[in-house]
């Protein structure tokens, strides 16, 4: 029977809905722990030149290592490239998430790298910026109107 499974699964980011592939496999599995077992017996006699039962080490040593790597991996893939929300973090403690999210847009407008991404965070600051331009023109306008009707009449 061949073990064969897919490494990468396409899924959707559930804050901003962009389509996104991330790691599935969250622990070792049997192909792993065979594959660390043929290294260890390598590296065992690669180190001993004949099988050792301190080579167990290696296999150990080994297989905490991939437990490691495959979590550490699967973990830092969760959170969402484009608009930093993390499910993990969300499951918790929505609050976290949300100020997570709005650190991370707070960053990233500061990055000219950012605004040549296809984030959907683009949007909502083209229309904070556009909230904020129309603000202040009507504050430079009240402040015309303003100066306008203080500044003395002149009577000829």
């Amino acid at each position: 029977m061949l073990i064969h499974f897919r490494l990468r699964e396409r899924c959707y980011c559930a804050f901003c809905k962009t389509p996104r592939w991330v790691y599935a496999k969250k622990h070792v599995d049997l192909t792993n722990v065979v594959l660390t077992g043929v290294a260890a017996w390598l590296a065992t006699l690669a180190v001993w030149a004949e099988l050792e039962p301190r080579g167990l080490m290696f296999f150990v040593v080994a297989l905490m290592g991939s437990e490691i790597f495959i979590y550490l991996r699967w973990r830092m893939n969760l959170m969402c490239q484009l608009c930093g929300f993390d499910p993990i973090v969300y499951k918790k403690s929505p609050a976290k998430a949300c100020a997570q999210v709005r650190e991370f847009f707070n960053e990233q407008v500061k990055n000219p790298e950012f605004w040549l991404t296809r984030s959907p965070l683009l949007q909502v600051q083209r229309q904070i910026l556009v909230q904020e331009r129309k603000a202040w023109d009507q504050q430079v306008l009240a402040n015309r109107t303003r100066s306008s009707a203080l500044a003395p009449t002149r009577t000829p």
